[in-house]
């Protein structure tokens, strides 16, 4: 068999760290396919204005599946 390999989705964590060192975590779906790295750190600061915390680091997660293929 081959496999068709198809993107369903990207989920996006962005870790915050509070004034009082507290690690918080927020998840968004719904990110494009092809988001950029200028595009992510972006995001991060805009969720620093937006939280107040600093931006850590942001982890990016896309789901794929995978249909096998009769061979030709």
């Amino acid at each position: 068999y081959n496999m068709t390999k198809t993107w369903l989705k990207a989920t996006l964590t962005v870790l915050t760290t509070t004034d009082l060192d507290e690690q918080r975590k927020h998840t968004f779906n719904g990110i494009a396919q092809d988001a950029t790295d200028e595009q992510l750190a972006a995001f991060g600061k805009v969720i620093e204005v937006l939280t107040g915390d600093q931006f850590t680091t942001a982890n990016l997660a896309n789901a794929y599946r995978y249909d096998p293929q009769p061979a030709a």
